[in-house]
């Protein structure tokens, strides 16, 4: 395997002393090293030059003896061992603007202790890399690949989708619990906001260089890399910094790995979807309307989804999906995983969940809590339907939920999460207005009492309002009016003679209740 004069030179320091460094980097690669006690005659030939690629260990000898080899030495890593105390030039003559780098070593037996440290570097990475190419031979998939290099490198490693996606990952048992971009309640959102907001993150979509992320992202910082497939960035690799430093030596062992990652994500075959048959009922349910609903039913009760179960259905707007970053698969899998027995896909633009609440031994109220942080931090709206038993009900829970989410935004847009029992109420009187306005279906009497107040600033109207709402209490609506029970008498009184009514009639008391939503509703269309 080649290693990087960055990746060597971090590797030596960590035993022996360096005084001298130069032109180091971490994508240049050098094969193992060779050990060159001065320059005898006979090799001063050219055809008895360096070997390119190589590293070469050199113990001292004057610059003299250097000058004519030295210019057939080509994409070579120099490793001098001198004393400290010793001259430069002679280096300088053979390396040029090469890489290398001076060790404090002077003594044979030092040298050849080295020399066998330098094996053992290279020993170790070349038993990665043939872990490595036995487990793609096996075909072990992106989980095992993880491991042995989060093992090798002493640090964290996952691949995501640039959707955030969960693929693989290995050795996140180190991971601080912030520093987990996935968590065992689904995709840490805490720390994909905190991606979203930083403008290294934003710069990196395409790039296909290495990049630093800061820790005060995570906690931990990480090394980055895009991952490619037809020349269109679809993964990152990502490198958590929690056990070890991370430094540039790194990239000449993830090069390799980022190099296999692509092949398995261009080539291998996609996974069956559990969920496919399922989703695909659902989406027959609410798009054909003479679906056989027999047939359906025995569909999901084969599916283990029982026809005296119940069921919520709950429905997703991804109008700022972009902004976030979210793919809809994305989305789906997060439902998944937080909430097992349910199904998710996407229907006309918009995510469409269904949730067995029977299988999941959990009410409405239970199923909203664990999904309202997601929704609220990814920017999501949401509405959701009543719970119904049975199958027959299915598509009309996608109505209501559609309805809630529909209404709910437009009456309250400030709101993220509405459920179809708080809209009922505004959805019947819109139907009902569909075709004739409220002024002309509501209660006649209303529409008398709302012109003597036009006419005479009086306050009838509210009067009757309150009345009707404190449920035919005087006493109670008196005291909401802030007047005396005698005044808001006197005004009943006059109220019942313009409506030519008693109020004593249940009937005609909800007609007033309903006609006062409506013209209110026709008051919002003004």
């Amino acid at each position: 395997m080649r290693l990087s004069s960055v990746y060597l030179y971090e590797k030596i320091k960590e035993k022996y002393e360096i005084q001298e460094k130069g032109n180091l980097s971490g994508s240049d690669g050098y094969l193992r090293p060779f050990l060159r006690c001065g320059i005898s005659k006979e090799g001063k030939k050219s055809e008895d030059g360096f070997r390119t690629g190589h590293v070469y260990v050199i113990q001292g000898c004057d610059a003299d003896e250097w000058e004519p080899v030295s210019s057939k030495a080509e994409d070579i890593f120099w490793i001098f061992c001198k004393r400290k105390d010793a001259d430069r030039e002679e280096e300088e003559a053979v390396v040029g603007k090469g890489a290398y780098i001076q060790v404090a070593l002077e003594r044979l037996e030092e040298i050849a202790e080295f020399m066998n440290d330098m094996q053992e570097i290279f020993d170790a990475a070349d038993e990665w890399e043939r872990k490595i190419h036995d487990l793609m031979l096996e075909h072990a998939g992106m989980d095992r690949l993880l491991q042995v290099t989060s093992e090798f490198l002493q640090n964290p490693l996952t691949v995501m989708g640039l959707d955030f996606t969960f693929v693989a990952e290995a050795g996140n048992e180190y991971l601080p619990h912030r520093a987990r971009l996935y968590t065992d309640d689904g995709l840490n959102m805490e720390y994909v906001n905190a991606l979203l907001q930083n403008e290294t993150y934003r710069e990196m979509a395409d790039t296909h260089e290495y990049v630093m992320f800061p820790a005060y992202i995570s906690g931990c910082r990480s090394m980055n890399r895009n991952m490619f497939v037809d020349e269109k960035a679809t993964h990152r690799l990502v490198l958590t910094e929690c056990r070890v430093e991370i430094t540039p030596r790194v990239i000449c062992v993830l090069d390799i790995l980022v190099e296999k990652l692509e092949y398995l994500l261009a080539h291998e075959a996609e996974e069956e979807d559990p969920d496919r048959d399922m989703e695909q009922i659902f989406v027959r349910i609410l798009s054909d309307r003479t679906a056989d609903y027999m047939q359906v039913s025995r569909e999901l009760s084969e599916l283990g989804w029982s026809g005296n179960h119940e069921y919520m259905c709950l429905i997703l707007q991804i109008t700022y999906l972009n902004q976030q970053n979210l793919s809809t698969k994305a989305i789906c899998r997060y439902i998944k995983k937080k909430l097992q027995d349910s199904v998710s896909f996407l229907y006309q633009d918009e995510i469409v969940a269904f949730f067995n609440l029977t299988r999941l031994g959990m009410d409405q109220e239970e199923i909203a809590g664990k999904l309202i942080y997601f929704i609220r931090d990814t920017y999501l709206k949401a509405g959701y339907s009543r719970v119904m038993e049975g199958h027959m009900n299915l598509r009309r829970q996608y109505v209501q939920a559609k309805t809630a989410l529909d209404v709910g935004s437009r009456k309250k847009p400030y709101l993220w999460i509405h459920y179809f029992s708080q809209v009922a109420l505004t959805y019947i009187l819109e139907q009902s207005t569909r075709r004739l306005p409220g002024s002309m279906i509501c209660h006649e009497g209303l529409l008398e009492l709302k012109k003597h107040d036009e006419e005479n600033q009086t306050q009838y109207m509210e009067t009757l309002r309150v009345y009707l709402e404190e449920h035919l209490s005087a006493t109670q609506a008196a005291r909401e009016l802030f007047i005396h029970r005698s005044t808001f008498l006197y005004r009943l009184d006059r109220i019942k003679e313009i409506l030519q009514s008693d109020l004593d009639d249940p009937e005609e008391i909800f007609y007033l209740e309903l006609s006062f939503r409506l013209l209110e509703q026709e008051e919002e269309k003004e």
